[in-house]
């Protein structure tokens, strides 16, 4: 066959073959159920600008069947991650196989409505979002917050711009996923026909026309190398450092200036921090510098400024005490420069690559520096991929860290009811000994009152004994009288001599006899009253020997209360040069009392730390309400938030 007639097969095949494999695959393409993929029948075969970050675009591999998902690089056109879609045996349901650091995750989808998919990932961490039409033609990639498969809250937002045809940069399509040299049409691989006919019919398409050139993008005037860097995000975090940390670094441009901002691996984009730098300044390399803080305005820009010859931009922020620790009545005795010092640079190594140093110190009382830091970080670019990663980690930080927040909280409940317990007790305790205190004192009241009744009594009885007697006394006196007035006048003349003497003899005996009784009676007297004041001291020295008992016994109560209850923890204090003081509250023992304690790191035995007692315990404090207890040797081998300060004996002094 001549050469001529080759040619014109070719071309026939070239012409003919085409169309008929594309009339038939017309023919043989199934209808796309519009309800079982719901907002991706919009989506598909379009570009679209994710925010100010990557592109996505989503291309049928098979009809109906199979859909893949491409995050691509805006700047160098790679495709940095893929995900493939296909509904699963339940009516509505999605499912979503990703190559997110080659471990083929998968994410479970429903289709909540025809404009809208909720996509939740198998396994402990979920990171749901959202997919979603809205109003005005918009399309929305959110964060949520599930419970019950329904959206409770949206964590973040992005919108999703169509990008027109001549928008689209041209995609280098990963090792893992295509060939290189495969085009982005739909086509097997392993169909030879249609590779034929690609490469007969090329040489005879008809050439694109030429693309305009992009406009240039604006340059910030007067911010150096930085200016290359508006629009982009990076990650100066390691995965160990993602958590409560601002691991995101977000350059923006800002009218004629530059705006750094700094926020959560969370995947939201409000700035907890943020710096703005824009030409303007006194100096030629002084900026108008701006520092925000979302949450409180305790931080005071002193200038940003360019150094190293315009290569290094440097922000310098102060923070000051008073606006955040002390109280208004200490702030008027501080200097105005006391506080927290903070500098932060920003520039572009020579290899190209972003960095960030944060360095500063911390101001005396009376100036001065202390608690100096340097830290230089190397900026990552953010990837889907990353950024994934780290919503993870961050989300099982935040699970934790509400855990751990909820111990503390169960804790603190629990000792302040120990707390309450014990105090109760003891209170208890002390109302039981005043009232038997309060027994005791009345019993030996009325014990005394009986004494008293007894010895008035007594007193009464002793009277009228002595009345008796002195009347009894004066009756035979008058009678003997009156028989001596009798015998007298008989015998008067006879016997005046011996009456005289007899009278005489009569009256000398009847007083000694009175002397001799009433000698009898005060002996007698005083022998019960002696006896009287010996029982009534041995009462007072019984109830006076109780007393003391029960008051030891209450001090030895207090004294072991304080041990089991006593609280102590470390700290450092401003001005202590570094070393740990023992903070604790005032113990509840009345008088002077020695507290003994042990102060040990994480891994030191119990007995094993360091010992040390304070004499006549007040309370320990850096403020000025108790003493200014410093543990002996320290600062110790572990940070003072790890020290574990136990009390071992309460004594006294």
């Amino acid at each position: 066959m001549s050469l001529s007639r080759v040619l014109l097969v070719l071309a026939c095949l070239a012409i003919g073959i085409p169309g008929a494999r594309a009339q038939e695959a017309a023919t043989a393409e199934p209808a796309i159920d519009a309800a079982a993929w719901g907002p991706y029948v919009r989506l598909v075969e379009q570009g679209w600008q994710l925010g100010d970050g990557y592109r996505v675009e989503w291309q049928w591999l098979s009809p109906g069947q199979e859909l893949r998902e491409q995050w691509i690089n805006p700047h160098d056109g790679k495709v940095v991650q893929t995900n493939v879609i296909r509904p699963t045996s339940t009516p509505g349901r999605l499912e979503l196989t990703s190559s997110l650091l080659g471990m083929n995750l998968k994410w479970q989808g429903r289709i909540a409505s025809p404009g809208e998919v909720v996509w939740a990932r198998e396994g402990m961490i979920k990171l749901p979002y959202r997919l979603r039409l809205a109003g005005d033609n918009k399309v929305m990639y959110e964060g949520v917050k599930l419970k019950d498969e329904q959206v409770t809250d949206v964590k973040y937002a992005h919108e999703l711009k169509p990008l027109a045809s001549r928008d689209i940069a041209p995609v280098v399509a990963e090792a893992a996923d295509v060939p290189a040299g495969t085009p982005m049409a739909t086509m097997p691989a392993s169909d030879p026909e249609a590779i034929a006919t690609t490469l007969v019919s090329a040489p005879v398409s008809t050439p694109a026309l030429p693309e305009p050139p992009p406009e240039p993008a604006p340059v910030i005037t007067g911010l150096g190398p930085l200016a290359a860097l508006s629009g982009q995000t990076f990650t100066w975090c390691k995965p160990s450092q993602v958590g409560g940390n601002n691991c995101y670094i977000r350059f923006h441009q800002q009218g004629d200036g530059l705006r750094v901002c700094f926020f959560a691996a969370d995947g939201g984009s409000e700035c907890d921090f943020a710096y703005v730098a824009m030409p303007g300044g006194k100096q030629p390399n002084e900026l108008k510098p701006q520092i925000t803080s979302r949450k409180g305005e305790y931080y005071v820009s002193t200038g940003a400024r360019w150094k190293a010859d315009g290569q290094v931009l440097e922000f310098t922020t102060r923070k000051k005490y008073y606006e955040s620790l002390l109280s208004e009545a200490i702030k008027v005795t501080m200097a105005p420069h006391t506080g927290w010092v903070r500098n932060a640079d920003f520039w572009v190594a020579p290899d190209g690559a972003p960095r960030w140093r944060s360095y500063g110190w911390t101001a005396g009382m009376l100036g001065g520096r202390s608690d100096a830091y340097d830290q230089t970080y190397d900026l990552m670019p953010v990837t889907p991929a990353l950024a994934q990663e780290y919503r993870g980690i961050h989300a099982n930080w935040k699970v934790q860290d509400d855990y751990q927040r909820q111990i503390d909280a169960q804790r603190r409940r629990e000792e302040e009811a120990q707390r309450e317990a014990n105090f109760a007790a003891f209170m208890g305790g002390l109302n039981t000994a005043a009232a038997t205190l309060q027994q005791d004192m009345a019993e030996v009241d009325r014990a005394n009152q009986r004494v008293a009744d007894a010895r008035r009594a007594m007193e009464e009885a002793q009277a009228r004994e002595q009345a008796r007697q002195q009347a009894e006394q004066a009756e035979q006196q008058r009678a003997r009288q009156q028989a001596q007035q009798s015998a007298i006048a008989q015998q008067q003349a006879h016997a005046q001599v011996a009456e005289q003497a007899r009278q005489q003899a009569a009256r000398e005996a009847e007083q000694q006899r009175v002397a001799q009784q009433q000698a009898a009676d005060q002996a007698r007297r005083k022998q019960q009253e002696e006896a009287e004041r010996q029982r009534q001291d041995e009462a007072r020295r019984l109830a006076d020997e109780q007393a003391k008992q029960r008051q030891q016994q209450a001090w030895q109560q207090s004294l072991h209360l304080a041990r089991s209850t006593l609280r102590l923890r470390a700290d450092t204090c401003l001005g202590g040069s570094g070393r740990y003081y023992v903070i604790g509250p005032k113990t509840t023992v009345n008088g002077c009392v020695t507290v003994h304690y042990e102060a040990r790191c994480p891994g030191v035995a119990q007995g094993a730390g360091v010992q040390g007692s304070q004499h006549n315990y007040v309370g320990g404090s850096c403020m000025g309400v108790g003493d200014a207890i410093a543990i002996p040797g320290s600062p110790l081998s572990c940070p003072v938030e790890q020290v574990t300060v136990r009390v071992t004996d309460v004594t006294g002094c």
